[in-house]
C-alpha cells in the first residue's frame, strides 16, 4: 500500500467519511486526490490526518513502508536465518548479496553486505567471512564521523569483535552514550546495545578480562530508564559468566544456567543451545581444538 491507499484503508475500517478528514490543510478535492494516489500529501497534512484516525504513525507506517526494499531485505534475512536450509531464499539472498558485493555501495548496502557476511558465512561457502581489510575499512569511516545513524549502529554492532582494542575503544567512545537517544527509534537503540554486549563478549573471548569489566561497568550506565528488559537480561548473563571466569564460584554458572532455562522455558532454544556451546568453549580449556569461529560472538546481529 501507498501512503493514499492507506489512509483510504485506516479511514473506511474506521467509518469516517472523507468529510470528516478534511481540516486547514486539506481541501475536499485535494484529500480525494491523496487518497487515490493522485497527488502527495505534505507532512503536516499527514500528521494532522493520523490525529483524525487516532492513528500512531508506527501503526501506519508499518502498513507504508518508506524503504520497501529494505523491508524486503529484512523479511529474506530473518526467514533465511531460522530457516537456514530452504534453498530457494538462500538463492534469492545470495542473489541479492552478489548484486551488491561489488558495486559502488551506500551506507545501507553496506550494512546490509555485512550483516550478510557475519551470520551467513559460518552456514554456506557462497559467503565468505569479513575480511581483514573490511574490517579496517569500515574502522576508519566510522573514526571519521561524529553523528552515528542506525546503519553505523549496525555496523559497529556487527563488526565490533574485528576491530583492535584501541579502534573498540574510540568507536565505542564515539557512539556510546547514543546522542540524542530520546529521539531515536527502537530499532537503532537496540543495535547500539547489543554493541556492548558484543563487546564484552569479544573481551571475554581475547581474555582480557579487565577490559571486560571495564565495559560492564560502563554498560551499567547505559539505559537509564531501565526500559531494554533484553539488554539488562543478557548484561547479567555477561556477569555472572565473567565472574565465573575469574573465581570458579558455581553460584554464577547457577545463575547463568537459570538464564539459559529461562531462554528454554520462552521458546528460544537456539540461543539457548547457542549459550551452552559458549559456555563450554569458555570454561574447558582442555578443547585445544576447537575453532573459534563455529561459536558466535554475542547476543544478536540483525
Amino acid at each position: 500500500m501507498n501512503i493514499g491507499e492507506s489512509l483510504r484503508f485506516f479511514r473506511k475500517n474506521l467509518n469516517i467519511t472523507q468529510k470528516e478528514m478534511l481540516d486547514n490543510y486539506l481541501d475536499p478535492s485535494t484529500y480525494s486526490r491523496i487518497e487515490h494516489g493522485k497527488q502527495v500529501i505534505k507532512i503536516d497534512a499527514l500528521a494532522e490526518a493520523l490525529k483524525k484516525l487516532s492513528l500512531s504513525s508506527e501503526e501506519f507506517f508499518a502498513r507504508v513502508p518508506l524503504d520497501k526494499e529494505q523491508k524486503n531485505f529484512q523479511e529474506l534475512f530473518y526467514f533465511c536465518a531460522s530457516h537456514i536450509d530452504n534453498q530457494a531464499k538462500k538463492q534469492e539472498l545470495i542473489h541479492y548479496y552478489n548484486k551488491i558485493q561489488y558495486k559502488q555501495r551506500d551506507l545501507k548496502e553496506f550494512s546490509n553486505y555485512i550483516v550478510i557476511k557475519s551470520y551467513f558465512s559460518q552456514f554456506w561457502p557462497e559467503i565468505e567471512p569479513i575480511s581483514a581489510q573490511e574490517s579496517q575499512q569500515a574502522a576508519r569511516y566510522l573514526l571519521k564521523k561524529d553523528y552515528y545513524q542506525h546503519y553505523d549502529y549496525v555496523l559497529i554492532c556487527n563488526m565490533i569483535s574485528l576491530f583492535t582494542f584501541s579502534q573498540q575503544d574510540a568507536i565505542v567512545a564515539r557512539a556510546i552514550p547514543i546522542a540524542d537517544e530520546n529521539q531515536r527509534d527502537y530499532s537503532t537503540k537496540k543495535f547500539a546495545y547489543t554493541t556492548i554486549t558484543n563487546l564484552i563478549t569479544a573481551r571475554i573471548y581475547e581474555k582480557d578480562y579487565s577490559g571486560a569489566q571495564k565495559y560492564i561497568f560502563f554498560a551499567n550506565k547505559q539505559d537509564v530508564t531501565g526500559s531494554n528488559y533484553n539488554y539488562r537480561m543478557n548484561l547479567q548473563y555477561l556477569h555472572n559468566l565473567l565472574q565465573y571466569l575469574l573465581t570458579g564460584n558455581h553460584q554464577y554458572m547457577e545463575h547463568i544456567y537459570d538464564f539459559i532455562r529461562l531462554l528454554e522455558n520462552i521458546g528460544d532454544g537456539l540461543q539457548a543451545e547457542n549459550l551452552k556451546k559458549e559456555i563450554k568453549f569458555l570454561t574447558y580449556d582442555y578443547f585445544p581444538e576447537i575453532d573459534r569461529t563455529d561459536y558466535p560472538i554475542g547476543l544478536f546481529k540483525y
